[in-house]
């Protein structure tokens, strides 16, 4: 699970407590609301892989341009036929292939590996374990292009889970499709809010991409996950982005003040 706690979060807490007296806000109010700031920037700052970014690391698109030849007729052959002269050559078309690239054997022998199955080039077989299908001839391919679209769905889980973190804390982000209900928000993220009725100035933001596979209902473990590896660089760079726009709030509020004074 990717999370935001407070009481790990020193540096966050200071710049929190400065602006709350800044800003003679509540701070509870002040936490809720930067919180939310913070799930909706991850929404931004998480890695996106797009079709062209995934296309270059796993394989590579071979152009070629397609010819038609002139041939000039110059006197006939023994046999009769006419004897051809080739005279010049003109482009008519330009046709792309795709030609897999050594990245995607290294991600296959890689999963192959820690399955301990051989690598390819010892099997011709495919393998049921990588959905190669059991015992029957498989394509690399096709299997690189179901991990590839693997890759697009986990960073979409993470986003979606931060997307529903904010929804709790009334942020609406507009990466955001539709409305997040209780059950979206147990399924993808959410977060805790700090209340200040109940003496609670601890909130929480978290997602559950990490470690729980939503694609399913009811919700199953997650054994094996990177998604917080993807989405723990996006999560830092959202605090530091907010708290730099506290840090631009505070020294504008520090100049009216120096203003008021004619410092």
């Amino acid at each position: 699970m990717i999370t935001v706690e407070l009481l790990n979060q020193a540096k966050f807490v200071h710049k929190l407590q400065e602006y709350q007296k800044a800003s003679k806000k509540n701070m509870a109010d002040v936490i809720n609301s930067k919180l939310g700031d913070v799930a909706v920037t991850a929404i931004g700052t998480t890695y996106r892989s797009n079709a062209a970014q995934i296309a270059s690391e796993l394989q590579r698109v071979q152009g070629q341009v397609v010819t038609k030849k002139v041939f000039k007729p110059f006197g006939l052959t023994k046999s009769g036929k006419v004897k051809k002269r080739k005279i010049g050559e003109y482009a008519i078309g330009y046709k792309a292939k795709s030609v897999s690239y050594a990245g995607t054997y290294k991600l296959v022998n890689w999963l192959l590996k820690n399955r301990g199955l051989a690598t390819l080039g010892k099997t011709k077989e495919g393998v049921g374990g990588l959905g190669m299908g059991g015992g029957k001839p498989g394509t690399i391919g096709a299997l690189a292009r179901r991990l590839v679209a693997g890759r697009k769905r986990s960073v979409n889980y993470i986003r979606n889970g931060w997307s529903a973190a904010a929804a709790v804390f009334g942020k609406r982000a507009n990466l955001t499709r539709g409305d997040y209900s209780q059950k979206a928000i147990q399924r993808l993220g959410g977060g805790t809010k700090a209340d200040s009725k109940k003496a609670q100035m601890e909130g929480i933001i978290f997602n559950r991409a990490g470690d729980l596979d939503t694609r399913y209902y009811p919700v199953r473990k997650r054994t094996i996950s990177g998604a917080v590896k993807v989405g723990m660089p996006g999560l830092k760079m959202a605090i530091d982005k907010v708290m730099k726009d506290m840090n631009v709030y505070l020294a504008r509020k520090n100049k009216e003040a120096s203003d008021k004074l004619k410092l």
